[in-house]
């Protein structure tokens, strides 16, 4: 019983992983999305953000930040962001479209 747990727990531990890997790969191939979430293992400066990339927000580990570049998302993974993920600019539970 416990084994059978285990063994779903880490099947599901997997498979979140893989959709958070999924979209961080298509996110920094295509860059579309209005706004970037940005974690780092060891934290970033905000003097450390690309030319061109705007701060939405500012967490302990994580940014919310957006850009008009076309490559500002690989621009966040040469400057020592550990994951990119796409946001809404007015977050993911907003019931109204972000306004630009």
């Amino acid at each position: 019983m416990v084994r059978r747990l285990a063994r779903g727990t880490g099947i599901a531990i997997a498979v979140v992983a893989a959709v958070f890997v999924l979209f961080a790969g298509v996110f920094a191939v295509t860059g579309k999305a209005p706004a970037a979430m940005v974690f780092t293992v060891r934290g970033m400066e905000p003097a450390a953000l690309p030319d061109g990339v705007s701060i939405l927000r500012w967490g302990r580990g994580f940014a919310v930040v957006t850009s008009e570049r076309a490559d500002y998302v690989r621009a966040l993974y040469v400057n020592g962001a550990f994951l990119v993920l796409p946001v809404r600019k007015s977050g993911c539970l907003a019931l109204r479209p972000a306004s630009s």
